[in-house]
């Protein structure tokens, strides 16, 4: 079998994976690998040396791997026998992408769960080629762009569906047409490192369109109208609260006070109108504390009520300290007769026991209330 002495591809720019026909080399032999191209020796299911873009003379210290294998005596020719491959490393963009089935989605705003199916493209860039040749490869002379796009086009699709569930439940069905670029960017984080396992890199993942079933589209639609309508009817209430507020605040200013004095005007009424409270004087003083409390208008009501409503006296003796007419003796309150000439003492005023009302010396009831004075 004839030993080639160089070794190259030229060939087409839509093979991204070409296996040399040739396997019969030896330490002289020249390999060529153009831009774009990585060549990888490979034997027995195994890859061996790799070459980036130059020009190579396949000496024994530049393919230490299968001077290893095949025992090759370095400072002379030794021929060998390997597959040759060579991988184009031109990134391939634009791989259109969708979901086979649809995916079950939970809208997190209304709960319901509907069935959708999503579509995008993708790009790729081989980075390992030996990792590729293994994973991929086998006993195929020759990949085709189109071959390796709907390889990997499958492959992520499997990958991608549960991931797009997922995502896509994290935003409501009629926002997250806003929010797929964050959405394919967290979808191509999850897929990449599994992707890097042949080798290949995975660019500008994109998803582009989310179709959702018919049905279950009407259906949210439905959700959305009623909670929309549930959200407009709670904001005229609120509006017609505030403008009923508004009203009554410019009624308020018309009429000179304000909405505090209103409640203090409120709370003297209902002082007013409680029962006993003039007529008991206690319970009055008892209650100029929260009087105080509701502001100056209302504690200025309630100790004018209290101090008119206070009796001037609630005894019925007479005042200390009578003098006698015929003698000038001072003589002490309750004394009926001077104790110095014996004149008999003209008594002070009497005041009602109820209602302190002032009464004659000698009226039997108070002409006030009608209650009945002690003798």
């Amino acid at each position: 079998m004839a030993i080639q002495e160089v070794i190259k591809y030229e060939g087409e720019n839509n093979v991204l994976i070409y296996k040399y026909p040739e396997e019969d080399f030896h330490t002289l032999s020249q390999l060529i690998v153009h831009e774009s191209q990585e060549a990888v020796f490979f034997s027995d299911g195994q890859a061996l040396d790799s070459f980036k873009a130059g020009r190579y003379t396949l000496e024994t210290k530049n393919i230490p791997l299968i001077s290893k294998l095949r025992n090759l005596v370095s400072g002379g020719v030794s021929p060998f026998h390997v597959e040759v491959y060579f991988i184009n490393l031109a990134t391939l963009m634009d791989i259109p992408w969708g979901t086979p089935s649809q995916v079950t989605v939970k809208d997190p705003v209304y709960g319901y769960s509907y069935s959708a199916g999503a579509s995008g493209s993708f790009g790729i860039r081989i980075t390992d080629g030996r990792k590729l040749l293994v994973n991929m490869v086998g006993t195929e002379s020759r990949m085709t762009i189109t071959e390796v796009q709907r390889y990997f086009r499958d492959l992520i699709v499997t990958r991608v569906k549960n991931y797009i569930a997922v995502e896509l439940s994290k935003y409501s069905y009629n926002v997250f047409n806003q929010h797929l670029n964050e959405i394919s960017d967290h979808v191509a984080g999850q897929i990449g490192s599994g992707i890097s396992d042949y080798g290949i890199q995975v660019l500008n993942f994109f998803l582009s369109a989310v179709n959702i079933k018919a049905e279950d589209l009407e259906e949210l639609k439905l959700l959305d109208n009623t909670m929309a309508q549930k959200r407009f009817d709670a904001m005229g209430n609120r509006e017609a609260t505030v403008i009923e507020a508004e009203g009554m605040a410019k009624a308020r200013e018309i009429q000179g006070y304000t909405w505090q004095q209103e409640q203090q005007f409120d709370v003297s009424r209902a002082f007013a109108g409680n029962e006993g409270f003039a007529a008991n004087p206690a319970n009055m003083m008892a209650q100029i504390p929260l009087a105080f409390s509701m502001g100056n208008v209302l504690k200025d009501q309630v100790v004018d009520a209290a101090s008119s409503a206070q009796p001037q006296n609630t005894s019925s003796s007479p005042s200390p300290g009578l003098t006698c007419v015929k003698c000038g003796t001072v003589m002490p309150g309750h004394a009926k007769f001077c104790f110095n000439c014996g004149e008999k003492l003209n008594a002070g005023p009497v005041y009602c026991l109820q209602c302190g009302f002032e009464i004659p010396p000698e009226a039997k009831f108070c002409m006030n209330c009608g209650t009945r004075r002690e003798s």
